[in-house]
């Protein structure tokens, strides 16, 4: 078999030339390919066809492409701890619009720099009121520092 392959801006021309049993050539026409990510469509003289890159060639859901899950063109944020100060637990609870299908990272920092508490919370769940433990924090002042779509917020939060 003989495969000669062209590409030129994402897209590709391929000939494929077979060798027959009776030592004779037979030489497919020319068969246009295009695709990204995880699809490739292969048409042109030669019948469409579809095929997925997940091993199995098969055209399947997960070829479709699919719009990103997050809203980013409304986006407003305000976070708030309470109690503070406290003498042990408090509740990060955020409020404004923002998908709550994103995740965030949350952190809680001492002033000499180490991190107490290192997470990834669901959005919803910080929504909803995120309850951070502090029990076994020494008395003194802490900084909670949310990441979410590529900004930061910090809060001071006091324990008794």
């Amino acid at each position: 078999m003989v495969l000669v392959l062209a590409c030129t801006s994402g897209k590709a021309q391929m000939s494929i030339s077979f060798l027959s049993s009776n030592s004779g050539i037979v030489s497919t026409p020319s068969v246009n390919i295009s695709g990204s990510a995880k699809c490739l469509s292969i048409g042109g003289s030669a019948t469409s066809l579809t095929i997925a890159n997940n091993g199995t060639g098969l055209f399947q859901a997960a070829c479709q492409e699919k719009p990103p899950v997050a809203d980013t063109t409304r986006f407003s944020l305000s976070l708030n701890v309470y109690p503070n100060p406290t003498r042990g637990s408090t509740m990060l609870k955020a409020a404004g619009d923002f998908d709550q299908n994103l995740f965030c990272q949350v952190k809680v920092v001492a002033l000499d720099g180490k991190v107490i508490l290192g997470q990834n919370v669901a959005m919803s769940k910080i929504k909803a009121g995120y309850m951070i433990n502090g029990n076994a924090w020494a008395a003194g002042v802490y900084v909670v520092i949310v990441e979410f779509m590529n900004k930061r917020y910090s809060l001071q939060l006091s324990k008794l």
